[in-house]
């Protein structure tokens, strides 16, 4: 039973399934230094049924206002880790697909849409793009210290 529900974890994660989500992500990411690190924000809050929820809808809000509630953030700096290898797996198939293209300033330039996200819930798709637009207008270490994550 216990080989069964970790092959049903192996199938969840898979980072060729989970790719267009980043690809949904960076192509609606405007374009700074070390964006590669805002990547390991995005599971950790599409998995999360609450941020995944806020992330649903976007009005108005800013960062800062969608996610004011520290209750909603408790235990993003652990997922963020948790989920930190798959991220890597799911850029190096952006990469070598050249949906993406990484610089050594760690800048990731969006290329084009190559990959099919039919695998990808629409809900999750719409969360990844929200969740680029709300950053656009902040810093990387901004989003981070808005979050609370203080280590990545």
């Amino acid at each position: 039973m216990a080989n069964a529900i970790r092959q049903l974890g192996v199938l969840h994660h898979n980072p060729y399934l989970l790719a267009p989500l980043y690809q949904e992500f960076y192509s609606h990411l405007e374009q700074q230094p070390k964006n590669f690190l805002l990547s390991y924000l995005l599971l950790p809050m599409l998995f999360h049924q609450e941020t995944s929820d806020k992330l649903q809808r976007l009005s108005k809000s800013s960062l800062n206002t969608k996610f004011n509630d520290p209750l909603i953030l408790k235990g993003l700096e652990k997922r963020v880790q948790d989920f930190k290898e798959l991220t890597n797996t799911c850029m190096l198939i952006l990469k070598e697909q050249n949906v993406v293209q990484i610089t050594p300033e760690l800048a990731v330039n969006f290329e084009a849409n190559i990959l099919t996200s039919g695998h990808c819930k629409k809900q999750q798709l719409t969360a990844a793009k929200n969740l680029a637009k709300l950053m656009n207008p902040f810093l990387v270490k901004d989003c981070y210290r808005i979050l609370g994550i203080k280590n990545l």
